[in-house]
């Protein structure tokens, strides 16, 4: 049986959920599923979550790495750059479109080997919710960092032109507790779920508990929330990161953009306005992600490996694609 090593250093967050999702999801019986905190050798392929880690597989030429953002800068990916070894990687993993020119731009060779491009999408656990919430719920998902921008939106509902009777905040993530704190002192009714109490698997019912998501990052490339929100059935606000401007492009009406603190507001407050309308349309809006889910994922990234493993030909994968 073919032995696939799955390995990133735990730093929490994103990558254990993956490693997880790995260690449950993967198809059985065609391979053997290892995950480590670094990679192990006696395996027949690796595949390598965090790109900064590839250098530190036994055999570059039989690991797949992933690239989960879109950070071009300091020559990281140049022939001594912190992520040097997607350059000599055996297949590359990317997540948004965009990567691909980085890399080339960088001096990656993107043709002559696989190259999965696909968004992760949700878990398939993630489904239109089934109950329209009582007040307006405005949801944010993800933990205290500089590039989340966590005091957007803070700044936003606390200068909502709302009743406070009128609306909730929901924070799902981690270092959240003085947002939460702060919101509910003067008076905006905020609950927290602490990703420390709250993880993964009790996402897709805290999603359900809401009528939409406020993305504030500042760089993304995915990011997760916009698909699992969709997924959901949920209006999405965002910065202009990651996936969200091909959705608005097409379907401005579920993924709207704003650049300042003032359009997230102007949305919500447009939002609030059609809370029932967009309820309504819930498996509308979840059929836009459809087809992309995490499961599907994680078993194309193992079938990807495996074709290292056996040196078999270049695998075909659907190229990432949103239908209008």
């Amino acid at each position: 049986m073919i032995r696939i090593n799955v390995y990133a250093q735990n730093k929490a967050w994103l990558f254990e959920d993956l490693k997880h999702h790995f260690r449950n999801l993967s198809p059985a019986g065609e391979s053997e599923i290892i995950i480590s905190d670094s990679p192990l050798s006696g395996a027949d392929a690796w595949v390598c979550l965090r790109t900064n880690e590839g250098d530190a597989s036994p055999n570059l030429g039989r690991t797949a790495i992933c690239v989960h953002d879109l950070f071009c800068d300091g020559g990281m990916y140049g022939p001594a750059g912190s992520r040097k070894s997607v350059r000599n990687a055996g297949a590359l993993i990317l997540c948004h479109p965009d990567q691909t020119e980085l890399l080339i731009r960088q001096g990656v060779a993107i043709d002559g080997r696989p190259v999965l491009e696909r968004p992760l999408g949700a878990l398939k656990t993630f489904s239109p919710r089934e109950e329209d919430s009582p007040t307006f719920r405005i949801g944010w998902v993800g933990r205290n960092h500089v590039r989340k921008r966590l005091d957007w939106f803070t700044e936003a509902v606390t200068s909502f032109d709302l009743p406070t009777k009128e609306f909730e905040v929901v924070l799902i993530g981690e270092g959240l507790d003085g947002a939460a704190s702060i919101l509910n002192s003067i008076g905006i009714r905020c609950s927290y779920f602490d990703r420390s109490r709250y993880g993964i698997a009790a996402y897709p019912n805290l999603y359900k508990g809401l009528d939409c998501l406020v993305i504030t990052s500042s760089t993304e490339a995915g990011p997760l929330p916009l698909f699992e929100a969709l997924a959901t059935g949920l209006a999405v606000v965002s910065t202009p990161v990651g996936w969200a401007p091909h959705f608005a492009q097409g379907f401005p009406r579920y993924v709207r953009l704003a650049n300042s603190v003032n359009e997230i507001k102007l949305h919500l407050l447009n939002l609030h306005a059609e809370k029932d309308a967009i309820y309504s349309e819930r498996l509308m809006i979840a059929r836009l992600v459809s087809e992309w889910s995490l499961d599907d994922w994680i078993r194309e990234v193992i079938s990807l490996a495996r074709s290292l493993a056996v040196g078999s030909s270049k695998p075909e994968f659907a190229k990432i694609q949103i239908r209008g």
